[in-house]
């Protein structure tokens, strides 16, 4: 089968690795510093224009190296400075910000239309997570990631193989991920962190800064209204890399991580690096294996006025069973209790197995001192086979009905944009300008036969025994595209040495879509292609009263793509066009030097599909509302050089608003706990060189199930904690780093999400252990 994970493969890529190790190594040396923080990208300044000539000295370390640097190892023989290499403020290929001290997150982020930007020059609740904190953490997929972050909630399933989550109380799709840039390119339902330098997580909407994302099966989507994400791909740095990490994770999970870069020419202007990851065995949960492995090849070229950066990767899965999430049973009065932790609930003849290629290419030439003009195309190639029933809970007793279904689906998602970044004075005001063209383009194929009948067992007794039936009937044969194009264009002006800053922005958005439904129905009928253009505007405000604190307020719009009306409804074929979401947020932060805590307070509303009575059936209107007020305190960085912190804490007020009949008026929106915390620490400790102990407290409030607010599930805390070692190995000197953790070591049981008429359960007693080598 086309692309199939085989262990043969795998093998082959391996070989390869070690082959390129051993040709490769013989260049490679570095001292412990290097060699601890090779996986780091060189630091650079993201907002400041800089002059575009070499310098022939070494560049100097803007933040302390990675944690394992207090090794006493001796250093190996150095290598040869590297040319620093400097991009301009109106460039963004070739470069992140640097990480923050404490090396958990970075000193910026990029922020689409607007380009890269520092913490304190940025007017909204961004968090960029680095490729160290991924590493140190053992984070396997995004979802690890975004463990951090108190305004995020994974709503999927662990072990089921997706990340959608909850950002600042409304939903994000999993195909709506961005990969440099480029929105629904990354791996479809999860992607691995291995092959990832920044998780950059903005909060609240982002059309102006992003465009409207495609989602799900592309004429149906959440829209980015109460967040984004975008993955940040690792690339050469100035530091030769060879590296690679034996894991393992309970119950008998065992796998290799590969990571290999090389810089080339006489300016180092050609770079590589591939990055690999495999990992088969049983998983925490009863009864489940899971066979995973990527491999993402990155390369770059930085010239004195161009640069250019080409992805190419490609992923696969192969869980078997797939655990699910639970929807809700019709008169269901009380949620049962949550089985005991690690009980596979899942008939073991269910299977997930989606394939993923993705590829994004990036080029930008300055035309001048001043101007950059870029371009970007991504292409994302997604399928994924599977059979498995989606259990529905129909007693508190913990009974549960499913209809088995045998499926098969694909994803094809292109993407691209093309802009102008330019930096003018005016006299004592400087404008940074920005003009973007953008375009996604999404084609969804789903094609299910279902069994004649359903399957029924319990919660509480793993389906061993439940044979699986026939699946002959044809359920669903449908085809989807969304085809969205933008343009957008913003100017931020700057006074007083920056100490003030107002950003105004626009874009025009074209959004079309179309059904074809091969297995017609009244319920769910074809449509043909339509499309709706709009305007959505953005204004925001930075004011530093001093250098170290910020002060900031944005308005900003989010989208939805049109949304048809299906199921038995007199409006059945119905389109909705793109809806608005709007946000006003307004924040504060405040940068010590190596500590910097942020506060934002911010109202988003979002319109919302209701339910209206008639005969012979109802209808449904896009008339009703979703509120979410909040407050989110965000903590990172030093608080002494042998202690980090990381996280904070989000409150949250998501009410329903204009409903049937004004019934639910006031009451709770569905999965939005009122608390949410996060707090993760390390230290360094003083009586053992190169040992660092860690941990972490996750918090989630109690959540509504249903909209009448009579369904609850129960608030929840996970404790996590780990260690790590390092120290230097007695055949090259260089850093050998040994990692242990314990996920939910109190091993609890707990209903860990709720959306749209669903719970999903966390995840059991995890443990994961890691020894990276470097050479």
């Amino acid at each position: 089968m086309t692309r199939e994970l085989s262990a043969r493969k795998i093998v082959r890529t391996l070989s390869l690795g070690a082959v390129s190790y051993l040709a490769l190594s013989m260049e490679s040396s570095g001292d412990l510093q290097h060699a601890v923080a090779q996986s780091n990208l060189p630091p650079v300044t993201v907002d400041a224009p800089k002059p575009r000539v070499r310098q022939p000295v070494q560049r100097s370390q803007s933040t302390r190296a990675s944690r394992g640097q207090r090794s006493v190892a001796a250093a190996a023989p150095r290598q040869a400075a590297p040319v620093p290499y400097v991009v301009p403020s109106t460039g963004t290929v070739g470069t992140v910000p640097p990480a923050y001290a404490g090396g958990q997150v970075a000193t910026g982020g990029s922020l689409g239309l607007l380009g890269n930007r520092g913490v304190m020059n940025t007017p909204f609740n961004q968090t960029s997570y680095t490729a160290e904190l991924i590493q140190n953490q053992q984070a396997r997929t995004i979802r690890d990631v975004l463990a951090n972050d108190p305004s995020v909630r994974v709503v999927q399933a662990a072990g089921g193989g997706a990340d959608s989550v909850f950002i600042r109380g409304f939903y994000y799709d999993s195909g709506d991920y961005g990969l440099n840039g480029l929105y629904g390119i990354a791996p479809y339902y999860s992607s691995g962190a291995n092959f990832v330098e920044r998780v950059e997580v903005l909060k609240g909407p982002s059309a102006v800064l992003n465009g409207m994302t495609t989602g799900g099966t592309g004429v149906a989507s959440g829209g980015a209204v109460g967040g984004s994400i975008n993955l940040i791909t690792k690339h050469a740095a100035d530091i030769d890399i060879t590296q690679i990490t034996g894991t393992y994770v309970s119950r008998s999970q065992f796998g290799a991580n590969m990571d290999v870069s090389r810089r080339y020419g006489e300016h180092k202007e050609w770079g590589v690096r591939v990055n690999s990851t495999y990992s088969n065995g049983s998983t925490p949960w009863d009864r489940q294996t899971d066979e995973f492995g990527n491999a993402v090849i990155g390369l770059d070229y930085r010239g004195e006025r161009a640069r250019v950066a080409v992805d190419v990767g490609y992923q696969a899965d192969n869980l078997t069973p797939p655990l699910r999430f639970f929807g809700i049973g019709p008169g269901l009065t009380s949620i049962p209790s949550p089985p005991k932790a690690g009980t596979n609930f899942q008939v073991p003849w269910a299977y997930y197995k989606p394939k993923d290629f993705f590829t994004t290419v990036r080029g930008e030439v300055d035309v001048t001192d001043w101007i950059t003009a870029y371009a970007a195309f991504g292409y994302h190639d997604s399928k994924i086979d599977y059979t498995y029933p989606s259990p529905n809970i129909t007693s508190a007793a913990g009974a549960l009905v499913g209809r088995p279904g045998l499926g098969h689906e694909t994803f094809e998602t292109f993407a691209g944009e093309a802009g102008v970044r330019a930096v003018v004075d005016t006299g004592p005001v400087n404008h940074a300008l920005n003009a973007n063209y953008s375009i996604n383009d999404r084609t969804y194929d789903q094609s299910v036969l279902s069994s004649a009948g359903l399957i029924a067992w319990n919660l509480y007794t793993p389906p061993t025994n439940v044979a699986r039936p026939n699946l002959n009937v044809p359920t669903l044969r449908l085809n989807t595209n969304v085809n969205i194009e933008s343009v957008g264009v913003s100017d931020t002006l700057s006074m007083f040495d920056k100490r003030l800053q107002v950003t105004v922005g626009v874009r025009q958005q074209t959004a079309g879509s179309r059904v074809t439904n091969f297995i017609p129905t009244a319920a769910n009928p074809s449509r043909p292609y339509q499309e709706t253009t709009l305007w959505t505007p953005a204004y925001a405000v930075v004011v530093k009263p001093v250098e170290n604190i910020s002060l900031y307020a944005n308005y900003i719009e989010g989208l939805q793509t049109p949304v048809v009306v299906t199921g038995l409804f007199q409006n059945a074929g119905a389109v909705f066009p793109p809806s608005k979401t709007t946000q006003v947020e307004t924040g504060v932060k405040f940068d010590a030097g190596r500590f910097t805590t942020t506060l934002s307070l911010f109202d988003i509303t979002q319109p919302s599909i209701i339910t209206v009575p008639g005969l012979p059936f109802p209808t449904r209107e896009l008339s009703g509302r979703q509120r979410n007020r909040g407050a989110e305190i965000n903590v990172f960085g030093e608080i002494t050089p042998d202690i980090r912190l990381l996280g904070g804490v989000a409150f949250i007020d998501g009410v329903q608003e204009r409903t049937e009949n004004g019934t639910n008026d006031g009451k709770k929106a569905i999965g939005v706990p009122a608390v949410t915390a996060n707090i993760g620490a390390e230290w360094d400790t003083p009586f053992v060189h190169g040992l660092t102990f860690t941990g972490r407290v996750i918090y989630t409030a109690s959540q509504y199930v249903n909209v009448t607010n009579t369904l609850t599930i129960p608030e929840w805390t996970r404790v996590d904690l780990g260690a790590r070692y390092t120290f230097a190995s007695p055949w090259n000197g260089k850093p050998i780093v040994v990692r242990a953790a314990v996920e939910n070591v109190t091993n609890k049981a707990y209903w860990a999400s709720a959306y749209s008429g669903v719970i999903t359960l966390g995840a059991p007693r995890t443990y994961l252990v890691s020894t990276t080598f470097n050479f």
